[in-house]
């Protein structure tokens, strides 16, 4: 057995070749509670809304002495920091009333209460957090007001016609919805969370797809069970002293039992838990009390150590404790030990073993070079930094099919380097792990008028998006944009710089998402910020969506954007560019020269006489040109049927 110090050499030493990716991960973890404990208290939850309740009252009730109402304040506060702590999401009391003002026959009050919570959220929004436009504000608003519990509960009452039958069916998909996000999600992190860890103990690189392995291997609800009712366990034995500290540590190897064994029953993983930990719980308590100086740090730090350095370090060490702890209890043979079965996890396999496995990787990439084109000049340059091909068209199809083949194969040559976990041994391995995927094309290289087609095609697109949004809020037909005719350049021009500035990301899916929201912003910035310099009119206002900025740029629509983008990148453009490849060169070539003529002329005419008026610089109280359609939800009303 490591001591502790040799422990934790290990854990910094898994932090530090993994940093970011171990960052992020526990950057998560933080938004559903410290290590997932914080799930127990939901159940305390309507307890103490209840005492809260009382407290209210009494403390409004109060005509006493100052001592008193003092003590009644003192009350109030104490509930309310309580409930505060139960988890993440927990934090608006009153909105929670209006929950109960339903299940307790109090729908007017509920209503009433809804709506005014509404009109002093939208009331407190900032010029940057704004909170009256925009569908990030409008579901911000009518969550934390209780409004969408009510929405839910009039289309109850509607589809049953009887207000006890929808109050039922309220409380049950009240608690379903519960059960999902304050233990389902937290309990499958948690499990996706150590093997993440795992991984990156032992090998360089962690690819983030296998974050997706419980579903891939279709174990996402019995792991979530396993961990749920290790939970439940451990929250009953807290009833008793004993329990609190020695039932901890007997179940403290749950989780990371079934991020090795995800096919494991709940019984299994909390018994082989106890078995494994039987001699063991002191020194993991002595283990966990050596990080107690990371906790004073945190509170000194105000928690900062601990989202960007302690959590990380804590799981990283904890994850050799693990392995610690799993290599004595396979070598001693206890009973159930033999489900400890994913070895490639743990360790790296043996160069035979895999090369047993991936028997046909090299002779596929031997095929793949045999005929490989290789690029050179400003060829290799054009083709590899920027996605544009120069040169025939049958060596463009032939260069492509090449590196997606490559790129296909990238992660089995990785793992028979030991560079990446081998899913091919995994135990749960199907066949559909060990075939190839058929996936899109999308290492594509584009030709110049594929390129400027696509300019044209995507401007297109927005300005319909931008005519349709705002035909539905107002019900007028107004040619948006700047320009005269049919398109909105910022759109053609947005998704034709993503393809080709953004090229060398294609293979970092989330590095390319991040990277597409820094780049529509900034154009959608400068843009604005331009055409406001030149004419002094906008074209755009964002102020009053939420996290904007000075009204140019906005959260959703950036968001918007990073998702339009993704989908440009890896299944629009290349479906555009198959369908391109089949129109005859010189009839694209002649269209495309054509239309970017009248384009350009329009922009010309523009420059002279700006696309102005009404629905298009008119920038009144609220946003016309907003990226997605704004939903003026209507106040719910106390005549509303009940």
């Amino acid at each position: 057995m490591l001591t502790n110090k040799e422990l934790k050499e290990k854990g910094r030493k898994t932090v530090k070749s993994h940093y970011l990716l171990l960052l992020v991960l526990c950057a998560i973890m933080v938004l559903f509670g410290n290590e997932f404990n914080s799930n127990a208290g939901i159940l305390q939850l309507d307890t103490l809304l209840g005492e809260f309740q009382n407290a209210q009252e009494q403390l409004g009730n109060s005509s006493g002495s100052a001592e008193g109402l003092n003590k009644a304040s003192d009350k109030v506060s104490a509930l309310r920091d309580r409930i505060d702590v139960l988890g993440p999401g927990v934090h608006n009391t009153q909105s929670v009333e209006v929950i109960r003002d339903i299940l307790h026959n109090d729908v007017m009050d509920g209503v009433e209460l809804a709506n005014t919570l509404e009109e002093q959220f939208e009331e407190s929004g900032t010029d940057v957090v704004g909170h009256t436009e925009g569908v990030l504000a409008y579901a911000i608003n009518t969550i934390t007001s209780g409004t969408l519990a009510l929405y839910v509960f009039y289309a109850l009452d509607t589809i049953t016609g009887s207000q006890e039958a929808a109050k039922i069916l309220f409380a049950i998909l009240g608690l379903i919805v519960s059960l999902f996000l304050f233990v389902g999600i937290p309990e499958i992190y948690a499990v996706v969370l150590r093997r993440f860890f795992m991984e990156a103990r032992v090998y360089e690189n962690v690819p983030l797809q296998h974050g997706f392995h419980l579903l891939k291997i279709r174990r996402c609800f019995r792991a979530t069970l396993s961990v749920a009712i290790k939970d439940l366990f451990y929250f009953l034995w807290c009833f008793t002293i004993a329990g609190i500290f020695i039932k901890r540590y007997s179940y403290y190897l749950v989780p990371f039992i079934v991020a090795e064994n995800p096919d494991i029953r709940p019984r299994e993983a909390i018994s082989l838990s106890r078995k494994m930990m039987y001699g063991h719980k002191w020194e993991t308590f002595k283990f966990e009390m050596s990080f107690f100086h990371w906790l004073l740090l945190g509170v000194v730090t105000l928690g900062l150590s601990g989202i960007f350095y302690y959590l990380p370090y804590k799981v990283a060490a904890t994850t050799e404790y693990y392995a610690c702890i799993r290599s004595i209890a396979k070598e001693a043979e206890i009973e159930g030990a033999e489900l400890l079965d994913d070895d490639a996890l743990l360790a790296k396999a043996g160069e035979a073993r895999l090369y047993e496995v991936y028997a046909d990787t090299k002779q596929r990439k031997a095929e793949i070079d045999a005929s490989a084109i290789e690029l050179t000049g400003k060829q290799k340059f054009f083709a590899e930094k920027l996605a544009i091909w120069v040169g025939s068209s049958e060596n463009k199809v032939r260069y492509q099919e090449q590196e997606n083949n490559r790129y296909r194969l990238s992660e089995d040559l990785q793992a028979l380097d030991g560079k990446v976990y081998p899913v091919q041994l995994d135990p749960r391995s199907g066949p559909d792990n060990r075939k190839v995927s058929h996936q899109i094309n999308f290492l594509r290289c584009y030709t110049i008028w594929s390129l400027f087609s696509m300019f044209l095609l995507f401007a297109f697109i927005g300005w319909v998006w931008e005519v349709l949004v705002f035909l539905v809020e107002t019900g007028e037909f107004v040619n948006r944009g700047t320009l005269y005719g049919p398109w909105v350049p910022i759109y053609g021009a947005g998704g034709t710089l993503i393809i080709v500035i953004l090229a060398s990301l294609r293979k970092r899916r989330l590095t390319m998402f991040f990277a597409i929201i820094v780049l529509c912003g900034v154009m959608e910035y400068g843009t604005s910020w331009v055409l406001e310099k030149l004419y002094d009119q906008r074209w755009w206002d964002y102020s009053g969506y939420f996290l904007n900025l000075d009204g140019r740029i906005c959260a959703e629509g950036l968001l918007a954007f990073g998702l339009l983008g993704m989908m440009g990148i890896y299944i629009l453009a290349p479906a555009l560019d198959t369908l391109f490849m089949k129109i005859n060169a010189r009839l694209l070539s002649s269209v495309t020269i054509a239309l970017m003529i009248v384009f350009f002329c329009d922009v010309v005419y523009s420059q002279i006489h700006p696309h102005t008026g009404k629905g298009i610089t008119d920038m009144g109280a609220r946003s016309v040109t907003a990226v997605i359609p704004q939903p003026d939800g209507p106040k719910l009303s106390p005549q509303m049927r009940i």
